[in-house]
């Protein structure tokens, strides 16, 4: 862990009675739908799993995220996104 560089000062994920999400530290939006949020954070790729998702707020300056719907699940993805790995297997 001593070579890790990711920066852990501004990331918080918030969920308020499955019902919306604010993430901290968010720095891309990598896909969306009504299903699922896959977005780059500055601790890696997050991937939010619901119905009825939209992004309610989305300012990459500040790197805040909110969005509402109903919320199932949320996940850390280690591996990287190219080839469409984690894209592929979150929305089959």
């Amino acid at each position: 862990m001593a070579d890790d560089k990711r920066n852990y000062s501004n990331h918080k994920i918030i969920i308020d009675e499955r019902e919306s999400i604010t993430i901290n530290g968010v720095t891309e939006v990598l896909s969306f739908d009504e299903e699922g949020i896959v977005c780059a954070s500055t601790l890696g790729v997050i991937i939010v799993k619901g119905n009825n998702l939209h992004i309610s707020r989305l300012d990459l300056d500040s790197q805040v995220l909110s969005a509402e719907g109903g919320i199932d699940a949320v996940e850390y993805a280690d591996e990287p996104i190219s080839g469409g790995g984690i894209l592929k297997r979150l929305f089959r």
